[in-house]
């Protein structure tokens, strides 16, 4: 009998049974997908070429123009509030430091060339005669133009027209003050402001002003009846 044609034989080569599986060739597709094999190692990473990143989301806020004009409107409309509020802060702080009056001033035996006021903290070693709760006082710096004989007392009035404190009294002659031999001195009151507000609320003060009160008398010792008034000055805020 002729033996008859394998009809199950391919042209394909038969695998070696010693070798394996070699899978299908670089050029064959895979039949699952039917895509064919990338090439280089099968394990490789994938690429690490990198994409368009996507841009941060911005945290500030988007404004369109009329709301950044009204933004800038607004701004300077607070900083114009401001510098009127602080001039009128200002124009109210009243560094006046006289009544009128208008020096030299002229006494019986005496010319006052000039006085000067202000406020100063208390010194507990210097100020001794000074009251305990007392924080501020109001002192002058007084000045002879030309002088005799005699003496001047000197009065600090509060608002409320009291007489703070002990009245001072000092004596001239030939144009200098006794007991320093020199045309100027220094007074201050023995009572004034307990604490700090009372002396801000007095650099903001319009109508009522602590006032020096002068009052001169005759010889070196002159009865309280020898002594008249020559003037009477505000007290300025200032302080030293």
């Amino acid at each position: 009998m002729e033996p008859t044609p394998d009809k199950d034989k391919t042209d394909h080569p038969q695998p070696d049974p010693k070798m394996g599986d070699p899978g299908p060739g670089e050029e064959q597709f895979v039949a699952e997908t039917g895509d064919s094999m990338p090439e280089g190692p099968l394990d490789a990473p994938p690429s690490l070429e990198s994409t368009p990143e996507e841009a941060a989301p911005s945290i500030l806020p988007k404004h369109s123009r009329t709301d950044s004009l009204w933004l800038s409107g607004l701004g300077l409309a607070l900083v114009g509030v401001m510098i009127i509020a602080l001039r009128i802060f200002l124009n109210d702080i009243n560094t006046s430091s006289t009544d009128d009056v208008d020096f030299p001033v002229k006494g019986d035996n005496v010319v006052i060339k000039n006085i000067r006021t202000y406020w100063r903290e208390t010194d507990r070693e210097k100020d001794i005669t000074v009251q305990l709760n007392t924080k501020f006082i109001p002192a002058a710096e007084v000045m002879l133009k030309s002088s005799d004989e005699g003496s001047l007392r000197f009065f600090f009035e509060n608002p409320e027209g009291d007489l703070i404190g002990d009245p001072i009294s000092l004596t001239f002659s030939d144009g200098n003050f006794r007991g320093t031999g020199e045309k100027k001195a220094d007074i201050h009151a023995t009572g004034g402001f307990e604490d700090l507000g009372d002396y801000n609320e007095y650099l903001t003060e319009k109508v009522h002003f602590w006032h020096l009160i002068v009052w001169e008398g005759s010889g070196l010792q002159p009865k309280r009846s020898d002594f008249k008034e020559i003037m009477r000055m505000r007290v300025s805020p200032r302080r030293r």
